[in-house]
């Protein structure tokens, strides 16, 4: 998806329009910093904001995502085309996403780790070693809350029995033996509990 293509076709949209940032970003409830933003092939809209600049600007998503008008014959493949695109760019976010949970982990772990030593090495009162050790675990447990969050939305778990794809709650997560990134859930579609592993595609 080139970003800077999205972008100068909604500048020129907007310009043939005769609508100012200022006045597009009013009739589609966003600032007009983000509509700059967008000019600049510095972001794309999100989801709520889509649908409401391609019926200001008078062009279907698919021509957004194209970055140019395209015709009847033309579009059945630019939507292939744009559909291959946003797969590709979410399965490299969940890469991304997946990297970071595990530098998150780590970092936290060695935190604790870091301050448990400093603690036994250091002479100091009880009371201080009681607060820096408990600021340590809660550090801790909330890095492990956002990675256990950035792994469940993160890609799909894969039904071991059935081969079903799907993004189970945080709750179901959060409770599931696992082990690595492999949980032991039951599977929406065949209803069967088994190990389901993470999967990007």
């Amino acid at each position: 998806m080139d970003y800077n293509k999205i972008g100068n076709f909604i500048a020129e949209e907007r310009k043939a329009k005769k609508l100012t940032q200022a006045k597009l970003a009013e009739k589609i409830f966003v600032s007009e910093k983000t509509v700059s933003k967008w000019e600049n092939g510095k972001g794309v809209p999100d989801t709520d904001s889509l649908p409401k600049l391609c019926e200001v600007l008078d062009f279907s998503v698919n021509e957004l995502l194209n970055g140019e008008r395209v015709t009847a014959e033309e579009y059945v493949n630019k939507a292939e085309e744009n559909l291959i695109s946003l797969r590709k760019a979410k399965e490299d976010g969940d890469k991304r996403l997946l990297a970071t949970e595990v530098v998150l982990s780590v970092v936290a772990i060695v935190y604790l780790l870091a301050l448990t030593v400093i603690v036994s090495v250091v002479q100091m009162p009880e009371w201080t070693q009681s607060v820096i050790i408990g600021f340590g675990v809660v550090v801790t447990v909330i890095a492990g809350v956002f990675a256990l969050r950035i792994e469940q939305v993160a890609g799909f778990y894969e039904c071991g029995k059935c081969g079903y794809k799907y993004v189970p709650t945080y709750k179901q997560v959060f409770f599931a033996t696992h082990i690595s990134r492999a949980r032991r859930l039951k599977c929406p579609h065949c209803h069967q509990k088994s190990w389901h592993k993470k999967v990007i595609k």
